[in-house]
């Protein structure tokens, strides 16, 4: 009787068993996804954690890796996969399918309150001749007309460390705008005012411009590899997501980044 009893607890526990899925994690990308001691931090993180912690089949680990060697691992297919990537089937082939999209991403013109020129139906770069501009080292952010306009010295660029010194600057008076992604402006001054080296009534000396650009990012799987969970994975994961997005949650957890309580 006691053997029976320990053959099926054993079935039980087999039956109960997680299947583990290991998920690569941009290890650069503040505020959406950065790499804190061994853990994976940022907004991306908590989005996955929260659709995963839905899906009782799986033992989600989030890895964080340098992004090209991420992406290598999944061209391979040594990798389930990755986020959180554009949508580029063409530049990409190696990741197929994409989930659905997770969260919008847009790159916007940031300048000082005293610039009227900067506002959501501002013509970029036309509206903003003789003005100069804090551009991150290494950024090509901007589009081809406004590296023009550099070029013919229309505009003026300062070529600067971090989201965190433009910022400074554009308070200071330093430079009139930046050009960056929303979020991660806004993520850089609540840290700042956090860290007091901002006050809130600061925030009044900025604007933001119009919208340059939109991308979405995505969790991407490997096209290769054998991963016999991989279909039924996918189709839960695009549902929780859903179901995440509909009462909210992905709002929710973009705010926690940005000092806002959750309505």
């Amino acid at each position: 009787m006691r053997v029976w009893c320990c053959l099926l607890l054993g079935l039980c526990m087999m039956a109960h068993a997680k299947t583990r899925v290991e998920i690569l994690a941009d290890a650069a990308y503040p505020p959406y996804s950065w790499q804190e001691g061994e853990e994976v931090r940022g907004i991306y993180a908590d989005i996955i954690r929260e659709v995963t912690a839905a899906m009782s089949d799986y033992e989600v680990v989030l890895k964080p890796m340098p992004w090209r060697r991420g992406l290598s691992l999944v061209e391979r297919g040594s990798a389930f996969a990755i986020f959180p990537p554009y949508y580029l089937p063409d530049a990409r082939p190696y990741i197929w399918p994409y989930s659905q999209p997770i969260l919008d991403e847009e790159l916007v013109v940031m300048c000082g309150a005293s610039v009227a020129a900067n506002t959501p139906q501002a013509r970029f770069p036309d509206d903003y001749s003789g003005l100069r501009f804090g551009i991150n080292a290494g950024f090509t952010v901007g589009g081809d007309l406004f590296w023009q306009a550099v070029k013919e010295k229309q505009i003026d660029v300062e070529e600067v460390k971090s989201n965190r010194e433009n910022l400074l600057k554009i308070v200071r008076g330093r430079i009139d705008c930046t050009v960056n992604d929303r979020i991660s402006l806004l993520y850089e001054l609540f840290k700042m005012i956090q860290g007091s080296q901002l006050a809130v009534t600061d925030m009044s000396l900025l604007k933001q411009g119009p919208v340059l650009s939109k991308e979405q990012g995505f969790l991407g799987y490997s096209r290769k590899g054998e991963f016999p969970y991989k279909q039924a994975f996918i189709e839960q994961f695009d549902k929780e997501l859903y179901l995440l997005k509909k009462r909210d949650g992905v709002r929710s957890i973009v705010e926690r980044y940005l000092g806002k309580s959750p309505r």
